[in-house]
């Protein structure tokens, strides 16, 4: 068997850096698993930040590969002990053992595109000036989307593995990638149209393309502000860009929720004097109350299809979960019990929906089948769980967990039925990007944006002020 030492190395894997060390060390990996490891277009690295170097990745004692595809390699038709046997008697002579460690390392690796998955490092991408009369304008929102992740750390030099570059002319932006360790032909892609918008579009090729995590600089946020006094709607780029403010009804508006074809909001309002649900058309800026019936009518959400709305009505008595058709209609009740039923949220499959309610003493997560039936709690350890919001993957469902006195940014995995706290100092309102990592919420008036994996947060900052509720456009 073979053990590697810990060593820092840039983005790009030179597998010619590793140094050999005593099998006495204990913690190496058989010779026929290093081997398939050398295929690193189907593989993905796990790497942590340097200490030393926060922009470089450290490959950390080469425990175990994971890949997001399955693994296509045959088992090994001998035992370990067995290539074990065999690299001890290969050991004996030190020329035959040399001779066979320089072929492990001059391997030929796959000329495919590869991708690296950023867990707590970031990767470099080095940002080549923008040509063209609004380059610079262009290169200053690409780079601002690049950091924004919290994956990529955006350097001028000319050595990183990655290198981006685009010429922007006549409403148009030709952008262009290289890995420099790849035998492959660079990405080239041309976007037409506003110049903010094709410069996230070529951010977000570069994100993917880079990390093989999906980019969000072209999403929009929905929130509530209560900069004139009153609690209005508005929606901003996710860069704090173009902040338009939806309704100056001089009233309470909350809980915004997007459709998923992003032409429509729907949110409650007390400008009647009581809570009613509208829908907007973001379009034609039109307006429409789609439930106002006695009581309580609030925090609807858009099924897959955007053609139910799942909201909290009081008309039969206590405010349970009901569906309704997105343009009005019979409601059909889902829960039926005494407490407080609220916040539902669809899962991407439109077959169940998350809630919250009070039905067992404090306030908990909740799932039930769309078709209504037994509902079942989602364990979290916290003793009050609220704000569910159901990941665009199904994978997990994030939520706001009051700790100590303090709401903090929860996640319940599905899968595993355990949850997590991913936040430190504080966090509310939280709502999922289109890639399923990363995550806006709220905290002290000001919207911030999370990388569930890292835990690491940015600002998004805006010209406003004591803001909540923030909503990702799909």
């Amino acid at each position: 068997m073979l053990s590697f030492e810990t060593v820092s190395t840039p983005l790009g894997i030179n597998l010619s850096t590793f140094r050999a060390k005593t099998l006495s060390q204990g913690y190496g990996f058989s010779l026929p698993r290093m081997v398939a490891s050398l295929n690193l277009s189907s593989l993905t690295h796990r790497i942590m930040r340097s200490s030393t170097a926060p922009f470089w990745l450290q490959l950390t004692r080469w425990k175990r590969w994971e890949s997001p595809v399955p693994r296509t390699w045959p088992k090994p038709l001998r035992s370990p002990s067995a290539w074990y046997t065999d690299w001890v008697r290969i050991g004996k002579s030190r020329a035959a053992r040399g001779v066979l460690f320089l072929l492990l390392l001059v391997l030929p690796l796959s000329s495919s595109w590869s991708q690296v998955e950023v867990t707590g490092g970031k990767a470099a991408v080095a940002l080549l000036p923008f040509s063209g009369p609004e380059g610079a304008k262009a290169h200053a929102i690409v780079s601002a989307d690049l950091t924004r992740t919290l994956l990529i750390q955006v350097t001028s030099g000319a050595h990183e593995r990655f290198e981006a570059s685009a010429t922007v002319s006549g409403g148009s932006l030709t952008g262009r990638l290289v890995d420099r360790h790849q035998k492959t032909p660079p990405v080239e892609r041309t976007f037409a149209g506003d110049l903010r918008r094709i410069a996230h579009e070529f951010a977000d090729m570069v994100t993917q393309q880079v990390t093989g995590v999906a980019g969000f600089a072209t999403s929009r946020v929905a929130f509530i502000s209560q900069e004139t006094g009153y609690k209005e709607l508005y929606v901003m780029d996710i860069d704090g860009a173009n902040v338009q403010r939806i309704t100056a009804d001089r009233s309470i508006s909350a809980h915004p929720r997007w459709s998923h074809d992003g032409a429509l909001l729907v949110y409650t309002s007390y400008r009647s004097g009581y809570p009613d649900v509208y829908i907007v058309k973001l379009g034609k800026r039109t307006r429409s109350r789609v439930a106002f019936f006695p009581g309580i009518n609030s925090g609807a959400a858009f099924s897959p299809d955007d053609l139910t709305l799942a909201l909290t009505l009081s008309k039969d008595g206590n405010p349970e979960i009901y569906l309704m058709p997105v343009d009005g209609g019979a409601p059909h009740r889902l829960t039926r019990n005494r407490a407080t039923n609220t916040s539902p949220c669809w899962s991407p499959d439109g077959q169940e929906i998350v809630y919250t309610s009070d039905e067992r003493g404090s306030v908990q997560l909740f799932v039930i089948s769309a078709q209504g039936g037994s509902a079942r709690r989602l364990l979290t350890g916290n003793a009050y769980s609220s704000e569910p919001d159901w990941s665009p993957d199904g994978k997990n469902i994030a939520y706001a967990a009051r700790i100590a006195g303090e709401f903090q940014i929860g996640e319940y995995a599905l899968s595993s039925a355990t949850a997590v706290v991913l936040s430190s100092g504080g966090g509310e309102d939280p709502s999922w990007t289109r890639n399923s990592r990363h995550l806006v919420f709220a905290r002290g008036g000001s919207l911030y944006l999370m990388d569930s994996v890292s835990r690491q947060t940015a600002p998004l900052p805006n010209s406003l002020s004591r803001c909540s509720e923030p909503s990702v456009s799909p």
